[in-house]
Parts: C-alpha cells; structure tokens; sequence
C-alpha cells in the first residue's frame, strides 16, 4: 500500500516503479490532504469562522470514509446550488469536486479500513521525526552510513518494544561499537518524544480529530 499527496507526477513514478519491479500496490490518496480541499469548499456556502463549517466538514468526511464518494460528490453540488451560490463563490466547492472526482481510484478509504491500513501519514512522518531526526540532528553531530544505521536499528527496536532476543541488539551494539558521530564530548543526548501527539488511531485518524486538525 503506498499513501501519497495525489500529485500526478508522483502517481506516475510510484506506478512506474511498480511495474519495473512486478509489484501490485493499492494507492491511497493520504485523508488530511483531502480534507484541506473539503474546508476549502466549506467556506463557500459559510461565513468565515462559522462553527457549523466544522460540522458540515464532519458530515461530508463520514461519509468518504464510508465509502459514499459519489453521494459526496451529488452533495456537495446540490448545496451550492441551493445556497444560490454564483460561480466566482462556488470555486472552492467545484475544485473539492473535480479533485475527487479525477482522484476516486484512490479514494477507497473504506476498503482501506476494513483491512486495517492507514489511510494518513501523520503517524509515518511522526516516527520519522522520532527515529530519526531527534537523534541524528542534535547539535555537532555528524554521521557516516554504517554507524547512522546502527543507531537507527537500536533506536527502532527499543521504540518498537520488541521482543528480538537481548543477544540480538548486544550484537548490532558491539558490530558497530568501533563507529561513533564526531559530537561535542559531554554533551547530553536529548530524551526522546513521542512519536506522535495522540490524534492517530491504529487506522489513521479519528474522523473528529482529522477535521479539526485539516483546520489548524
């Protein structure tokens, strides 16, 4: 499964690659890209500000990780046409719609959850920064591959709780023992964060936090 923004150039290469390495994958457009063109459409029909644009939001992103896509699309139509909206106040909702609408292949959210996948990449990009950038960008280090990934393997295994054998990272520990970053002697290592603020679910995000979050 791979998790992309939607940009066409990017769909191409991933599916290009795909095809040279004889991979099927299932492309899954990420929830919080799409939700940014859904608040875009909803301060068409409502005033700045307006508490129910959360709602209306809310509504409509039920409904696309329930895998109603076309109703959404009907939806949001008939709503700007009853809000008397003229094109110029309508634009927003008529690029959520044609962004969905030459997208829907890869709006399968339902499907997504059912298998249990994430349908966002907040959770991926929060390890990132966990794993990797709170230890390998602390101030005056600098590293060479063999030893960065040395310390990434450690940093992954005792994140992850896992219950490899002690052995086994003693081992990785002691094979790499002879590599270390040039860094300022004396310098305490920075405790580590959690890898993410708490919004995620074991399925991406929580349909009230995605949308709150869209907004922020």
């Amino acid at each position: 499964m791979v998790l992309v923004d939607g940009a066409r150039h990017q769909l191409d290469l991933i599916r290009a690659e795909a095809e040279r390495r004889t991979v099927r994958i299932h492309i899954v457009i990420d929830l919080i890209h799409v939700l940014e063109y859904l608040w875009k459409a909803a301060w068409c029909p409502h005033a700045t500000d307006d508490p129910a644009a959360e709602d209306w939001v809310a509504t409509h992103a039920l409904a696309l990780l329930a895998g109603h896509l076309d109703h959404v699309v009907a939806t949001l139509d008939a709503q700007a046409t009853a809000a008397g909206l003229t094109p110029d106040h309508r634009n927003g909702v008529d690029t959520c719609i044609r962004y969905r609408t030459g997208h829907a292949e890869f709006l399968h959210y339902d499907h997504a959850l059912e298998h249990g996948r994430p349908i966002a990449t907040g959770v991926i990009e929060g390890a990132c920064r966990h794993l990797i950038g709170d230890r390998l960008d602390i101030t005056g280090a600098r590293w060479g591959l063999p030893g960065a990934e040395a310390i990434l393997k450690l940093r992954a295994l005792i994140s992850c709780e896992t219950s490899r054998p002690t052995g086994a990272i003693t081992s990785t520990a002691n094979t790499n023992a002879s590599i270390k970053p040039l860094t300022r002697t004396n310098t305490p290592t920075p405790p580590d964060r959690p890898a993410h603020c708490g919004r995620a679910t074991p399925y991406g995000y929580s349909h009230r936090d995605a949308v709150v979050g869209a907004r922020c």
